[in-house]
């Protein structure tokens, strides 16, 4: 059991800052962040001067507004080379993308978040790009929805609880379609005009790592062509699972 010497509070504050940071969009200044987080302007100076110096944050010469640093960048494409999965999972995914020639990623879950973790864009004129690193509700969209729904009980009541009565009722529907057919498919959710297929991937334990996503402009999802890149997409998943074996 940890004990109040056993945790800094100036390291959970700079925590905080960088946290609110990460989910709040556009440069912040420090009245706002001291506002928000309920620290004091002079601690919060401090801890930006400090995370600046570090590199964790940027602060605009002109402006005088913090954002979040380059140093990130560095520690994503850290992550994303010495994921154990990756080299497994990326040639399927550019395999399926000269397939499908519609945009492909695979995201993991993230909290309350799923991360793009792996894209390779269409390249087709028009295409649909989340970009790699980018974060997105778990519970929207089909990727969200397949991942939300195979995610433990627990942690599924969970994220569902923070949703409003009518908006819980809708997706608890669409998460029993997606058990019922492993995949799930999504029309203008997240971004007009922009259609997903998207399917689980489990690992040799039968535990799930992520999802393997289809998406593109609305015109281009016809049931007929829907109903050709399902096929292939749990064949997609299937070879990855396979991998681990």
């Amino acid at each position: 059991m940890k004990t109040k010497s056993d945790i800094s509070t100036t390291v959970l504050r700079a925590l905080k800052i960088l946290d609110h940071m990460k989910e709040t969009p556009g440069p912040q200044s420090i009245s706002y962040i001291s506002r928000d987080l309920d620290i004091s302007p002079t601690i919060a100076h401090r801890l930006l001067t400090t995370l600046k110096m570090e590199g964790f944050v940027f602060q605009d010469e002109q402006t005088k507004l913090y954002s979040l640093g380059t140093v990130f960048m560095e520690y994503s494409n850290r992550i994303l080379t010495q994921l154990p999965f990756s080299s497994l999972i990326e040639p399927k995914v550019l395999e399926l993308r000269n397939v499908t020639e519609e945009t492909v990623g695979f995201y993991i879950p993230s909290g309350y978040k799923r991360l793009c973790l792996i894209e390779y864009e269409s390249q087709q004129e028009i295409r649909r790009s989340t970009g790699v690193g980018r974060e997105l509700p778990i519970h929207s969209g089909a990727t969200g929805r397949v991942l939300l729904a195979y995610q433990p009980d627990d942690i599924r009541e969970k994220i569902l609880a923070t949703l409003p009565d009518a908006e819980r009722q809708v997706l608890e529907r669409k998460i029993e379609a997606v058990l019922e057919h492993g995949y799930a498919l999504s029309y203008g959710e997240i971004t007009d005009n922009v259609s997903a297929l998207s399917a689980p991937v489990y690992d040799q334990q039968n535990r799930l790592i992520g999802a393997l996503s289809i998406s593109g402009p609305s015109f281009r999802f016809s049931d007929e062509m829907v109903q050709s890149h399902v096929p292939t997409l749990l064949a997609a998943t299937a070879d990855i699972e396979q991998g681990f074996e």
